[in-house]
């Protein structure tokens, strides 16, 4: 994949049961997208030699959990999947709360609190909740830009929200066409998006 087209693409793993969305259709079209960019033939004539820190890194995380890394990569999209207190009854189990790693869910007063500036949504209050009284407000994909290691690392930005895959992927290739036609000579990808995401 990165000498044929002049990209990496990740993902985090198969079949996860922390998974806030399924990254399966997006990475397919999004390997498509790719392709269909060229990235190489553009690669070889910004750099004098092209190595592997040059190479454009793309990461797909199903959750905020991260697993891929998508804050240390050039492109990271993370699913997620928002919490809303819905009005079916509550069985007082308390499931909801014991599985919020952020302390964004309580009981106080006989009912659930939700505490939305703290939640990550990650979507497990959901799938733990056995009568619904947490339900799904909403979900979709997160987009981060300009994430790197090597001498001097920085973490990505997040730049926006996006709820559908052709959405995301559009986004992605904008970035990306801007990055072929404006790019300097010896300009990562990272670098570019920090001029980039400070517009």
């Amino acid at each position: 994949m990165i000498e044929n087209h002049g990209y990496k693409l990740e993902h985090c793993r198969k079949n996860c049961k922390k998974a806030a969305k399924d990254w399966s259709e997006l990475n397919l079209d999004l390997e498509s997208t790719l392709n269909e960019l060229e990235l190489k033939p553009t690669l070889e004539e910004k750099f004098d030699k092209v190595h592997y820190h040059h190479i454009p890194k793309v990461v797909i995380a199903g959750c905020p959990n991260g697993c891929s890394q998508p804050q240390i990569r050039d492109i990271g999209i993370v699913g997620y999947l928002t919490p809303k207190l819905t009005d079916n009854p509550c069985v007082e189990c308390l499931l909801c709360v014991d599985a919020c790693l952020e302390n964004a869910l309580a009981w106080a007063n006989n009912e659930i609190v939700l505490e939305s500036s703290k939640c990550v949504s990650c979507g497990e209050c959901i799938r733990v909740c056995p009568t619904e009284r947490i339900g799904a407000a909403e979900s979709g994909w997160t987009i981060h830009l300009g994430g790197r290691l090597g001498r001097h690392p920085k973490f990505a930005k997040v730049v926006g929200k996006e709820q559908t895959e052709e959405a995301v992927i559009k986004k992605i290739k904008e970035v990306l066409i801007d990055y072929i036609h404006n790019g300097k000579p010896e300009e990562r990808l990272s670098q570019f998006l920090e001029r980039y995401t400070d517009q």
